[in-house]
């Protein structure tokens, strides 16, 4: 299993993974222009056996933003575990205070892992739940 750091000006893997992800799961991108990694911290995408697993980032709009997704196929086999350990520990070496994130309120099972690695809804709108983790 690879993690594979997206750089700003290489961005194949990126559109790979957009087009193997089903957009109804992982929206980020339906609204996004793909250049906005420009604005990344970090951007992952994991690869085990040339096969693309998931995705993750780090941005900073506004506030310090945490976007994960693995793909269905791959769910249920801590793949997001280890994005999710990855990007935690990248960004508490980075010094981040706080790591915020959105949730649909019908993804009970994503809402769970982000709960377990102490991440606490601040904000609830109609169909999300704003989420907030503190490093320090």
């Amino acid at each position: 299993m690879i993690f594979n750091i997206i750089k700003k000006d290489n961005i194949d893997l990126l559109k790979k993974f957009i087009k193997l992800n089903n957009s109804s799961f992982f929206r980020y991108y339906d609204t996004r222009d793909i250049k906005i990694i420009k604005n990344h911290i970090i951007t992952i995408i994991l690869v085990d056996n040339e096969n693309i697993i998931g995705y993750g980032h780090l941005d900073f709009e506004n506030k310090m933003w945490l976007g994960i997704c693995v793909l269905k196929k791959y769910r249920g086999n801590g793949y997001g575990k280890n994005i999710m350990e990855y990007l935690i520990e990248y960004a508490y070496k980075k010094n981040v205070d706080y790591i915020h994130l959105t949730v649909d309120k019908n993804n009970n099972i994503a809402k769970k892992i982000y709960e377990k690695y102490n991440f606490k809804v601040i904000e609830e709108k109609k169909n999300i739940y704003l989420m907030k983790k503190i490093l320090t």
